[in-house]
């Protein structure tokens, strides 16, 4: 549901099944889910799942094969198939995550444009406690941090769409551009491409923010070495 709206908050939902693990622990999955799962580079949203005489505080949803797994503590009994709940977003957190992971996008486009072109990444973190790409390049002086910063900004100040879109195997080659680790993805029937437009189309299944002004501002923190690159740590200011 998040892939094809970031901004939903909520929504109803059924049970599939309850899995238990230690005391109130749980494990819920559900025929639909609000909640996007720890992955490609973006953490767990938290929230809550509520039904008849029972709801679960979610710490984190996790994703295997498809399936979205909803951890977290019951108060109350567990509930059965077929029983309806209502799913809630810790809403605060989840915008910061989208304003988190448009940023990175940013950078993805501001580490490019300094470096001639674009860069693979290694790994990623977009959201709390601590934002950073890590980029497979040499570590950047602090004129050219100060650059990647100016055009971080620029390109937020540009308030310009965040777009989304769906494409087959066969358009995705030109379809997304600017765009790192394009020879590393999988196979799949279906990619999904969030557009910067002019500055960078990426496939990307996470959630972010309809336009670049909602970032805010983009800081950049440092650059420290790490095998085969180095890690971009970064935050968001203010909108």
């Amino acid at each position: 549901m998040c892939l094809r709206d970031s901004y939903a908050r909520e929504c109803r939902s059924e049970v599939l099944r309850v899995v238990r693990d230690r005391g109130a622990k749980r494990y819920f999955v559900l025929d639909r889910t609000v909640f996007h799962p720890l992955e490609g580079g973006q953490p767990s949203d938290s929230g809550e799942i509520v039904g008849e005489g029972f709801s679960l505080t979610m710490k984190k949803a996790l994703s295997s094969g498809g399936v979205v797994a909803h951890y977290g503590t019951i108060s109350g009994e567990d509930p059965q198939p077929g029983d309806a709940v209502a799913c809630r977003l810790d809403w605060e957190r989840r915008y910061l995550i989208m304003r988190l992971h448009t940023a990175g996008h940013i950078l993805d486009a501001a580490v490019s444009e300094v470096f001639g072109g674009p860069v693979n990444t290694l790994g990623a973190n977009h959201g709390p406690p601590e934002a950073y790409v890590d980029y497979a390049a040499r570590v950047p002086s602090e004129d050219e941090l100060s650059r990647i910063e100016g055009i971080a900004n620029e390109i937020v100040s540009d308030d310009l769409q965040v777009r989304v879109k769906f494409v087959g195997p066969e358009e995705l080659r030109s379809s997304a551009y600017n765009a790192p680790n394009l020879d590393r993805l999988p196979e799949a029937p279906v990619y999904r491409l969030v557009e910067i437009p002019g500055r960078n189309s990426i496939p990307c299944t996470g959630t972010h923010v309809a336009r670049t002004g909602e970032v805010g501002g983009v800081r950049v923190l440092g650059a420290a070495p790490l095998q085969g690159g180095f890690r971009l740590s970064y935050w968001v200011a203010e909108p």
